[in-house]
């Protein structure tokens, strides 16, 4: 909200993302350690990990020149809209709350548009005769071909979001599941438990007298267990000192040359858009040899997706996707074909690892379902990921991230608790299922290293998002609080808030836990009127927090940010500039780790890449290579990995197959 702080989702999310990134790492150094037969320190960072959720943002400043919209000095004015005169709000209230919306002007989202406007003709009758019958699920074609008016479009549009208003959630899922919408539930933690997929698929288990999140992936073989509660302090203490030995090594491999953990793997990527490729770069930065597979005739639609290279919109020239494609070959296949198909036999029959995140049951439709390419290659892992699940009554809906924060919780926690829920920035579950898949192919590559066999790994993004939230589940479940969207409010600090300081849209953070930051605090802000014992509990500075807020409002008001910061840190209170993505590019800690890495891309020239939020001690992840154009690599691949013909490849090509 422009005219407010930045606020943050109210349940701490940077230690979920540090610590499931630390567990696949730990994975990925011991498949390193097989290689090599011995270990390594692993430094992560908690920051980088969360500069990750940023998504694109980091690529605004070098190739656009500029911060993403909304973070620099015109925050508080609105976004202007992506077509003039086209009102498409991200939130809408229906019958009994709210839901996420994302209508637009390109693929799925033009379609989710025209699918609201469907639906309202088809219980309400015909639009008013002034507004044409046009293919709404083509609108933006027809109007860029003068059949309708933007006016018009927009009429249409406030009509069907007005008849939304009037649908329950349950009622606006299920036709987003069966006709396309964008539009989900913003589910708070009691809806979570009531969600009839997460029912389908069994994802609720019983432990301990209490119900708590399943897995956060389902393994063929291998399934992940959580079936004790957490152990008491004196439990832990006695399993730490009677555990077993850990299980023997295997005989390393004699490595010559490169020792990555990741080297000789070989990975076909079927994966668009966020979760996939992120995962399948994890993999190539870490040495495997991964080949990105996709098709100019359904373009991921990151590809059009900004920040572009001086901002000029092409197919090629988006960081946003190079962002998660670095170290990785490209590939340009038409799968719409029966010799595409083949070809795309032939990398699966190639590789080891494969991944895929179309609609559950496409690659089945394409001969390339999971029975059919394991029965004669029983050591490849494929990893399928999409929103729900291979499983359930709505496996089959078709959203991103935006929609997966709302299904999973994590969008009703996020804002003021004055207003509609605000949600997280952009697609949050992108940017959290990705570790658990990096997790789940090196777990499943560790293990087939012992048993010889692969297996099929069951990635739903939203069950991966409820497991960043969990704590708020049990304490509705066990006390029956809904979780709100708490502002800056925490119930484990006080202060905690973000306050304005000097310069146009600059804030400090400022967060105490305990009573050796507050005395800190009082001394350093000059906030005599609480210095007394009365206010060195908790409970006694939360009583009293909205005075608190306010002495520290006055006291931050018109102080240059950073030397504020610095000043606070350096007397022993935690606190931050909330950095803009400019300023991550001159941030201390991130130089001192070299956590940007800039590549030679074949179109966009030298770019600057989101580095690895880990740093390991002997086998570091390397950027290898920047992202490939599409398909810039199809002639290596064909000859070089499949030992295509040049000739064969020379028909398939005048055929049309590699675009």
């Amino acid at each position: 909200d422009g005219d407010r702080p930045p606020v943050p989702i109210s349940f701490p999310q940077a230690a979920y993302h540090a610590g499931v990134q630390a567990a696949a790492d730990a994975v990925i150094a011991l498949n390193a350690r097989d290689r090599t037969g011995a270990g390594q320190h692993l430094d992560v960072s908690m920051q980088a990990c969360m500069v990750w959720c940023l998504m694109n943002a980091t690529g605004f400043p070098p190739n656009e020149g500029r911060d993403v919209p909304g973070t620099g000095p015109e925050r508080p004015l609105p976004e202007p809209p992506r077509v003039p005169g086209l009102e498409t709000p991200g939130i809408l209230k229906c019958a009994d709350g709210y839901v996420t919306n994302l209508m637009g002007t390109v693929g799925p989202t033009a379609r989710a548009l025209g699918e609201v406007v469907y639906w309202r003709i088809e219980e309400e009758g015909p639009l008013p005769d002034h507004i044409p019958q046009i293919e709404w699920n083509e609108w933006a074609k027809e109007w860029k071909a003068n059949k309708i008016t933007i006016a018009q479009v927009n009429e249409a549009t406030q009509l069907g979001i007005a008849f939304l208003g009037t649908k329950t959630k349950r009622e606006i899922i299920a036709r987003a599941n069966s006709h396309g919408l964008l539009n989900v539930p913003i589910a708070s933690t009691a809806d979570l438990l009531e969600d009839v997929q997460f029912q389908a698929r069994d994802f609720w288990v019983r432990i301990g007298g209490r119900t708590h999140a399943g897995p956060f992936a389902r393994f063929s073989r291998n399934n992940v267990g959580n079936d004790a509660p957490a152990p008491t302090l004196s439990a832990a203490r006695s399993a730490a000192t009677s555990a077993a030995h850990r299980p023997a090594m295997i005989d390393p491999i004699k490595i010559d040359g490169d020792p990555q953990p990741f080297k000789g793997l070989k990975v076909a990527d079927f994966a668009w858009v966020g979760v996939g490729p992120i995962i399948s770069k994890f993999l190539a930065d870490h040495g495997a040899t991964v080949v990105r597979i996709e098709s100019s005739k359904r373009p991921d639609v990151l590809r059009m997706a900004p920040p572009f290279k001086r901002r000029v919109p092409d197919i090629n020239n988006s960081q946003f996707i190079a962002n998660f494609n670095s170290s990785k070959l490209g590939l340009a296949l038409d799968m719409s074909t029966a010799e595409g198909r083949q070809i795309a036999r032939q990398m699966i029959d190639w590789c080891d690892v494969t991944l895929e995140s179309f609609t559950p049951g496409t690659m089945d439709k394409f001969g390339l379902g999971w029975e059919e390419v394991s029965r004669d290659h029983p050591d490849l892992i494929r990893l399928s990921t999409c929103l729900r699940g291979q499983t359930g009554p709505e496996r089959s809906f078709g959203g991103f991230g935006n929609q997966g924060a709302a299904l999973a919780g994590l969008h009703s926690i996020t804002g003021w608790p004055d207003r509609p829920p605000a949600g997280p920035y952009g697609a949050y579950t992108d940017m959290i299922a990705p570790r658990f898949g990096a997790l789940c192919i090196a777990a499943a590559i560790f293990e087939r290293a012992r048993s010889g066999k692969g297996q099929h790994i069951d990635l739903s993004q939203v069950e991966a998002g409820v497991h960043f939230l969990e704590p708020l589940l049990l304490d509705y479940t066990v006390n029956g609080r809904i979780a709100p969207a708490g502002g800056h409010d925490s119930q484990s600090e006080c202060p905690h808030g973000v306050y304005r300081t000097a310069g146009i849209e600059r804030y400090v953070a400022i967060s105490v836990s305990n009573e050796t930051e507050w005395r800190a605090l009082c001394k350093a802000a000059g906030l005599s009127a609480f210095a007394d014992d009365r206010f060195a509990s908790l409970a006694a500075r939360l009583a009293v927090k909205d005075d608190i807020n306010a002495a520290l409002t006055q006291f931050c008001a018109g102080q240059p940010p950073f030397a504020l910061a610095s000043a606070l840190r350096a007397a022993g209170v935690p606190a931050s500039v909330v950095l803009r993505p400019s300023d991550l590019y001159e941030d201390p800690q991130l130089l001192h780790r070299k956590f940007f890495v800039t590549l030679p891309h074949s179109k966009m020239g030298p770019t600057p890449y989101d580095g690895p939020a880990t740093i390991f001690s002997d086998t570091p992840a390397r950027l290898s290579k920047a992202a490939p154009m599409l398909g810039e690599d199809t002639d290596y691949v064909l000859t070089e990995l499949l030992g295509m013909p040049a000739a064969e490849v020379s028909r398939l090509r005048d055929a049309g197959i590699f675009v």
